[in-house]
């Protein structure tokens, strides 16, 4: 089985620390997240909740790594497709922001790749927007 990934760069305004806090806490929810249920702890959980009318899912995962302020790693299974994949996510100072740089790696299929490709732009323009950054 291939395994396909994304590598993902994005520019934030706004300091490493705000950008890591709203990436780990239970309080930051990016539509079409409903609720989000985080434990940043090594062996800790990563549970994302999408319930509308028109659509009821949620992702599973559980942190590998944790660095405060650097660095999460932690698996994705969305919906529980049975497809465990496995993002790395990195929080790097650049000048007065953020770069964030999102591995993400372990997919079968390439259908996959391209639907969590446009979801993670859309998920970084949601947090901007929580962070109350113009997009």
């Amino acid at each position: 089985m291939t395994s396909l990934e994304i590598t993902q760069h994005y520019e934030l305004q706004a300091e490493v620390a705000d950008v890591y806090a709203a990436w780990v806490s239970s309080d930051t929810v990016i539509p079409p997240a409903t609720s989000m249920d985080v434990n940043p702890v090594v062996g800790g959980h990563y549970r994302l909740i999408m319930d509308t009318p028109e659509f009821s899912g949620r992702n599973d995962g559980v942190f590998s790594l944790v660095e405060p302020g650097e660095r999460v790693v932690y698996t994705w299974e969305w919906n529980g497709d049975g497809e465990i994949s496995t993002i790395d996510v990195r929080f790097e100072a650049v000048g007065a922001g953020t770069r964030v740089t999102i591995f993400h790696s372990g997919f079968s299929k390439a259908e996959s790749v391209a639907n969590h490709r446009s979801g993670w732009d859309s998920y970084i323009q949601g947090l901007q927007n929580f962070l109350g950054q113009s997009v």
